[in-house]
């Protein structure tokens, strides 16, 4: 969910800040005040196609940033792009864009540099912007059957699947090395004998590896340690005036205190524990002295050991753990190579049984796809009967893929076909809809999948999606916006009363003119400000009270 967005120097917004909110949000304003260039400051910091054209006249850098809740999915993406991610759901990202007129860019996560890749990875988990020119959702290979997936609730089917073929790639990569192996077999093994030999003849271990260096720094200042520890000794009893001395004379004098005045016992006491603490000291002291003599033959033994560690690490692996372990994967795959047409034979079988399992997996899920594919057109063309469609036929039409390697996706692709008036053949839609044609499309798709239950909680854009429509119909679409945002956080930019009537929240665009240059701005409308706002889009610049009456009428229907 987008919680917070700040715009600097796009277009003719000069300074802005918005808090957002839950539910549904519309924006409106007169033609040219700015509404669209909100739907361009989330797609920039979504990760969209940036233009210098974007900044604004004058200025040295365009940004924009935006404040988003992170799920476990966001967290993926970051952890896979080497960046820091939220702890937990309940703590914000921060994405930022900037341009410059020379039209570079640069992206940021949580003030970290990152591409522009990620952040567009990261754009399609939080935001999907449906309007008149972004058919890029419902065109992507993966939506349709992402959407089916929600629709027919298949989650534990689809993870299956993806676990099963995960686990079908592992055993035939393993299957192929091996079968790599035994091409070469005579100088694998040879390799491996000699690889073994040379790890085995140094014999590391992981004791060794944190106590030398230390054994060896002790012996590189022998002198220092003794120096030392003799004069700490020195300090604390044996020299004159040592430390051991004075507080027996203040325990001393501190015991006649107590005598003449029995409250100063407890000092006395101190005095006592603070000589007991001073002969530990000593004791450590005079064991430090004596722990340790040059020893030049010792320290030239360690010296030989560690530089034959750090040769066999930078050949094999960065620890002596790592080394250990490499030494038997290197012996497993010596003695599977003893006996490769056993090993061989084995793994076939691996790989086989995993490949089973995945066509098992997979059939389960296709099964379920194929029983719900027909189901969710039909769901989605009663949607759009609504939605002043009519007479459009829209059909989520699957084609089974071969089961010869593990898609983690299942085994068919889906593409939504449409045909916008009856006779007409039916193509892809983003072929063949019309920009007012596809936002309602994308509405009503999105309404039957999320009316399932399983909302992704992204940010959904709609930018103009009332075009071509108004009356009965822009209440419909109005409705099913709002059903939308009880699952989704929706931003609509509208034209029509009807809709901006039903929104949780009212952001107004307006315009006007600073020292001889436009500037846009957005403000959230209140109760008052809501019905002028309403009745300006039911009757125009000139308001009677009839559209304001009107305006009333449509809130209270609202609520």
């Amino acid at each position: 969910m987008l919680r917070r967005l700040t715009v600097k120097n796009l277009a003719i917004v000069e300074d802005l800040e918005l808090e957002l909110a839950e539910g549904l949000t519309v924006v409106t304003g007169e033609t040219g005040a700015g509404k669209s260039i909100l739907v361009d400051a989330v797609s920039l910091v979504a990760g969209g196609r940036g233009s210098a054209d974007f900044i604004r006249e004058g200025a040295a850098r365009l940004s924009v940033a935006a404040e988003f809740d992170a799920d476990s999915g966001v967290r993926a993406i970051l952890s896979e792009a080497g960046l820091p991610a939220p702890a937990s759901a309940s703590d914000r990202l921060l994405l930022r864009r900037e341009l410059t007129p020379d039209g570079r860019g640069r992206a940021f996560v949580e003030d970290e540099a990152a591409s522009v890749r990620t952040l567009a990875k990261l754009g399609e988990r939080l935001v999907a912007i449906h309007g008149q020119s972004s058919e890029q959702e419902l065109a992507d290979p993966a939506a349709p059957l992402e959407l089916l997936d929600a629709f027919a609730k298949t989650d534990s089917e689809r993870s299956a699947v993806e676990d099963a073929a995960a686990a079908w790639k592992e055993a035939q990569e393993r299957l192929d090395a091996l079968e790599e192996s035994r091409r070469q077999r005579g100088e694998k093994l040879e390799m491996l004998d000699f690889q073994i030999r040379e790890i085995e003849s140094v014999g590391p271990t992981e004791a060794e590896e944190s106590a030398l260096p230390v054994e060896r720094e002790r012996l590189l200042h022998a002198d220092r340690i003794r120096s030392a520890g003799e004069a700490a000794l020195a300090a604390l009893t044996e020299a004159e005036g040592a430390a051991a001395d004075r507080l027996g004379e203040a325990a001393r004098a501190f015991g006649t205190l107590a005598a003449i005045d029995p409250s100063l016992g407890a000092h006395k006491e101190e005095a006592e524990d603070l000589k007991r603490r001073i002969a530990d000291l000593a004791a450590a002291a005079r064991d430090a002295a004596e722990s340790v003599d040059g020893d030049p033959a010792r320290l030239t033994a360690i010296e030989t050991r560690l530089e034959q560690l750090a040769r066999l690490k930078r050949k094999y692996g960065p620890s002596a753990s790592e080394l250990l372990a490499r030494l038997s994967d290197m012996k497993e795959e010596r003695a599977e190579l003893s006996h490769v047409e056993e090993a061989l034979d084995r793994r076939r079988r691996e790989a086989e049984k995993s490949a089973e399992a995945y066509r098992k997996a997979a059939a389960a899920l296709s099964r379920k796809r194929e029983a719900a594919a027909t189901k969710f057109s039909a769901a989605v063309e009663k949607e759009l009967r609504g939605l002043a469609l009519e007479k459009a036929k829209l059909r989520l039409a699957l084609e089974t893929l071969p089961d010869d390697r593990p898609r983690p996706g299942g085994l068919e692709t889906g593409a939504f076909l449409f045909a916008p008036n009856p006779g007409e053949t039916e193509k892809p839609l983003e072929k063949i809809a019309s920009g007012g044609e596809l936002s309602r499309l994308q509405l009503a798709i999105r309404s039957v999948a999320s009316g399932r239950g399983r909302g992704r909680g992204r940010t959904l854009v709609f930018d103009e999606v009332d075009a071509g429509i108004g009356g009965r119909v822009a209440e419909v679409v109005g409705r099913k916006l709002r059903a939308l945002a009880d699952s989704e956080q929706v931003l609509c930019v509208t034209h029509v009363p009807q809709i901006a009537a039903l929104a949780r929240t009212h952001l107004r665009a307006e315009k006007r003119e600073i020292g001889g240059r436009t500037v846009a701005s957005v403000r959230r409308l209140d109760a008052r400000e809501r019905v002028a706002e309403i009745a300006r889009m039911l009757a125009g610049e000139t308001i009677p009270e009839t559209a304001m009456k009107h305006a009333r009428t449509l809130l209270e229907a609202a609520r």
